[in-house]
């Protein structure tokens, strides 16, 4: 019987960042995915701005921006009827080669298809000896007791059973989680928003066929309302059709190929290289976890694609898990370190699913006017009203930062309120705060880093010109408790009104977890408290003196 710390149920891009932080972390850990390790057609497009932070931490933020896309190529989501008939509206949107980075991020949304990000994640992951994987292994079953989990996993090639012993047992095993499924948990929602059909297809020289120019997304509009999207894939002849089920269309009686024919409403070539149904649904589990075991991803919260939140919430749940998983593992994370996984992403899960939702709302409700294809004034009044409406409502929905960005641990078990209000919870807009609970904030170094690039490998504390006795003080009771502390002294005005104490404690995963302008008298409390112990708060407030000690 094989002995791993942990074992992850799925290959995809969840499982993926999950098996590559923990590597990164050096925790030895064994990734199973059923199938072989050909990818298929792309189902995420976006890498968000939070998940290229997280690469960016990994190392391979730089795979993910230059993996191939022509960096000129435009990516305006454009609202049409077809491509050679009317442009109803157009979001003007940054291209590959000139991306739009906001101040408060080192980073940037990328286009980068699954097809290609996934390749990047397994190639990182395998670069650390600590990770393991095996593809074409099926997981049946799993038992766990006070010690660990017994797995039984099951080889495709030979049908050879083996049992596999491990501390901690992830599900990154998408919506028909067998992981999940054996935890008891249920999941709750919209089961069904619609039926669609992705249709993966290989057009040459397309924009020589219509005159819209290119575009990372048409959005096809006709007389039944929204019903179908054509995404760029490799930005030089694959494209992505998604049939919608919206407005009472039924896409299985849909003729593919017609369906194909009606984007241009001309004769072109064409090569169909996948057709897949599937259904489009808003859900989420009711336990992120049971004892040592746990689900992330499209295994905890499956969402409508819209927005391209989906593969983005699963990355940040791997961010999350993967720091108190090593915690436990290396023995400095206590009880409440991992039962604080679901405290902390199962809100943010329930956020990221209902903005999906709407984004789905926007896009097809209001939109069936049975003259929206014809030349006379009637025609005309619908275009422009409806293109005004859709251009207005997605606009910003289209790169929100704030769904990525904003986002806070509030409550949780292992991070300590300072007391100041919660800021207004803002989807598409984001305004930094290092308010306890929320993602620590971009600043740039004097050395051109980003303050991010101090986080991830323990906790940090950044001082700006606290006392460093009490700093000292600090420090000693972390080697006492076998905390990683790393001390970072910033000497910058503007970043300390943008962290707005002189000290805060920063934990790996970039989150916030304590601030203050002095280090309370009970320091071993206030550790306690973030590596998950259970330990009374009384004293986390009371001030310590620059003789003090922890």
């Amino acid at each position: 019987m094989i002995d791993i710390p942990v074992v992850i149920v799925g290959g995809g891009p969840v499982g993926l960042a999950l098996a590559t932080d923990l590597g990164w972390r050096g925790v030895q850990c064994l990734l199973i995915e059923q199938n072989s390790e050909e990818i298929g057609p792309a189902k995420m497009m976006v890498a968000s701005i939070r998940t290229m932070e997280i690469c960016r931490r990994l190392g391979c933020a730089d795979d993910v921006r230059n993996w191939g896309f022509p960096p000129g190529f435009s990516l305006d989501n454009v609202f049409v009827t077809n491509l050679n008939g009317y442009e109803i509206g157009r979001i003007k949107m940054p291209t590959m080669g000139q991306p739009y980075y906001p101040p408060s991020s080192p980073e940037a949304q990328m286009h980068c298809p699954q097809t290609w990000f996934d390749p990047i994640l397994r190639n990182r992951a395998r670069s650390f000896s600590s990770v393991e994987m095996r593809f074409r292994t099926r997981f049946e079953s799993y038992v766990q007791d006070e010690d660990g989990v017994t797995i039984e996993l099951r080889a495709r090639d030979t049908d050879r059973l083996e049992r596999v012993r491990a501390k901690y047992l992830v599900g990154c095993d998408a919506y028909a989680s067998r992981v999940r499924a054996l935890m008891g948990v249920e999941m709750h929602g919209d089961h069904v928003l619609d039926h669609s059909i992705n249709i993966e297809v290989r057009i040459p020289h397309l924009s020589s066929f219509h005159d819209k120019g290119d575009a990372g997304r048409y959005v096809f509009i006709g007389s039944e309302g929204t019903w179908a999207t054509f995404v760029a894939i490799n930005g030089v002849d694959t494209w992505r059709i998604t049939l919608y089920g919206a407005n009472e269309i039924d896409v299985k009686a849909i003729d593919v190929d017609a369906a194909i024919r009606r984007i241009l409403e001309k004769p072109f070539p064409y090569e169909i290289i996948h057709v897949g149904h599937w259904v489009r649904r808003a859900v989420v589990a009711d336990r992120f976890g049971d004892g040592r075991v746990f689900v992330a991803g499209d295994a905890a919260h499956t969402l409508p694609p819209n927005g391209g939140f989906g593969m983005n919430a699963g990355i940040a749940d791997a961010a999350d898990l993967a720091w108190k998983l090593a915690a436990a593992v290396e023995g400095w994370g206590a009880a409440r370190l991992l039962e604080s996984y679901d405290i902390e992403r199962r809100p943010v899960g329930v956020r990221a699913v209902e903005e999906a939702r709407m984004n789905y709302m926007r896009l097809v409700n209001a939109t069936r006017f049975p003259e929206i294809e014809e030349e006379n004034d009637a025609g005309q009044n619908v275009r422009r009203f409806l293109g005004e409406r859709l251009t207005q409502e997605n606009a910003k929905s289209w790169q929100p930062v704030g769904i990525h960005l904003g986002y806070s641990y509030d409550p949780s078990p292992v991070v300590i309120p300072d007391g100041s209000p919660r800021p207004v919870d803002d989807l598409v807009g984001y305004e930094p705060t290092a308010r306890p609970g929320s993602r620590a904030p971009h600043a740039w170094l004097p050395d051109g880093r980003s303050t991010l690039d101090l986080f991830g490998r323990g906790f940090t504390l950044l001082s700006f010109g606290a006392d460093e006795t009490a700093i000292a003080a600090l420090h000693t009771c972390a080697e006492a408790l076998s905390v990683p502390l790393n001390v970072e002294r910033i000497e910058n005005g503007e970043i300390a009104t943008l962290y707005g104490r002189r000290l805060v404690l920063v934990r790996p995963d970039g989150h916030v977890a304590w601030r203050a302008d002095v280090v309370p008298r009970d320091a071993r409390a206030l550790l306690n408290r973030v590596r998950g112990a259970d330990q009374p708060d009384v004293h986390l407030r009371l001030p310590i003196h620059a003789s003090g000690q922890a």
